[in-house]
């Protein structure tokens, strides 16, 4: 069965974008051996990878251009949305396959996740002073409860529901969007819903004989206030304070701020914690394979493809608990980590400590761990799971 990819939206169709997501999935069938394309808007690029295919919006919505492409069925990263309605149909329409997939932590209704979902405008607004934080909670209810709930969430589910599959990218998160459809459309529609992860590069992998040094690594983008500069910059100082010997590599944008905060540290504490900035992906592999422990101080996430890659090259995740961070929930879930009660300096540096004696006495193994997030998070692995949804006994038909 020979899949084809689908992002609806232009990117530039070179490495980078082969590297992630509908790409790297697209690559994942090609390893796997099938004929398979990565379909995106036009225009098209000089660098585009030649497994890009290019396409016109209103081809797209076209189902004899499905029926042409050459592909027997579509895995669409759609998220849920309705602007890609038109999109989803047509595929069916044309008689293929359609697998959609998502990324987000299944919060998006009331449905979903009531109690969640009362909290999300408080807690993804962490930065702001409790009143403001507090106004908007208000602000969201008629909207949360009334159009989304009501008038939204339905025609969104019905969006859903389109072709064979819609696919989660954690367990917790599948949870939250079989209950949303199961609440709006019965027991059998929720069926339709599956996990399949996000993919990781197969790049990103230990190789056995590799040393595991005594350190620690965090990647983000540290000027969104989405991952909690201030939090993972209280977790190290606490951490480093308590611990000699633990160096730690921060990877990303590096905001003047953190340069101030680096500067002003005691000499022997600056000499323990680097800050790295952007890097290729090749340092990434060779620091996610020499560190213990990938930090993680976001506020929210979908899948989090920084610690799916650092568990595959065999480090293991500390982060805090939130029904807003499923993703890292469950990176830590096989011997692969732990997580912090609350979100403070002090006790996501307990839990870092706490994980860092885990690694001293042996009780986590880098081949362990590589070896279980591999075959979960690898394209090739990711592609085999989704051809396996179609052999289940009970596939569900698929719908328009």
């Amino acid at each position: 069965m020979n899949f084809f990819t689908c992002t609806p939206q232009h990117f530039v169709g070179n490495q980078a974008f082969m590297d992630r997501d509908s790409g790297l999935l697209c690559r994942g069938f090609e390893a796997l051996g099938f004929h398979t394309r990565a379909v995106q808007l036009a225009p098209s690029a000089a660098d585009d990878d030649p497994l890009v295919l290019r396409a016109e919006a209103n081809q797209l919505t076209d189902p004899s251009w499905w029926k042409n492409s050459g592909a027997d069925g579509v895995v669409l990263f759609s998220y849920g949305s309705l602007a890609y309605q038109n999109i989803a149909t047509a595929i069916v329409d044309a008689g293929l396959k359609l697998v959609q997939m998502t990324d987000t932590h299944g919060v998006i209704s009331p449905w979903a996740d009531a109690s969640a979902q009362l909290r999300i405008q408080w807690h993804y607004h962490w930065n702001l002073p409790m009143i403001q934080r507090l106004a908007r909670v208000v602000a969201s209810l008629p909207a949360t409860y009334l159009w989304k709930a009501l008038v939204r969430d339905p025609r969104r589910v019905r969006m859903m529901l389109t072709g064979d599959f819609f696919c989660g990218a954690t367990p917790d998160s599948t949870s939250r969007y079989h209950r949303m459809i199961r609440r709006l459309c019965g027991s059998q529609a929720a069926e339709k819903v599956r996990h399949v992860p996000i993919p990781t590069n197969v790049h990103f992998r230990w190789q056995p004989g590799t040393t595991k040094n005594d350190e620690v690594v965090a990647v983000g983008r540290w000027d969104s206030p989405q991952k909690r500069t201030p939090l993972l910059l209280e977790t190290i100082q606490y951490a480093v304070g308590k611990r000699s010997g633990t160096t730690f590599g921060i990877y990303g944008q590096i905001t003047p701020e953190m340069d101030q905060w680096h500067a002003a540290l005691p000499p022997e504490q600056r000499g323990m914690i680097h800050l790295h900035g952007k890097v290729p992906n090749a340092a990434l592999v060779a620091a996610y394979s020499r560190a213990r422990v990938m930090l993680v101080s976001a506020a929210y996430e979908g899948c989090h493809i920084a610690s799916a890659e650092a568990l595959c090259c065999g480090a293991s995740v500390v982060g805090c608990q939130s029904p807003f961070l499923c993703a890292i929930e469950w990176h830590t879930s096989h011997n692969s980590g732990r997580l912090a009660a609350r979100a403070t300096g002090k006790a996501l540096g307990k839990a870092l400590l706490a994980e860092l004696a885990d690694w001293d006495t042996g009780h986590r193994s880098p081949a362990a761990i590589s070896d279980y997030w591999t075959r979960v998070f690898h394209a090739d692995r990711v592609a085999a799971r989704i051809l396996e949804l179609f052999s289940e006994p009970s596939t569900p038909a698929a719908t328009s």
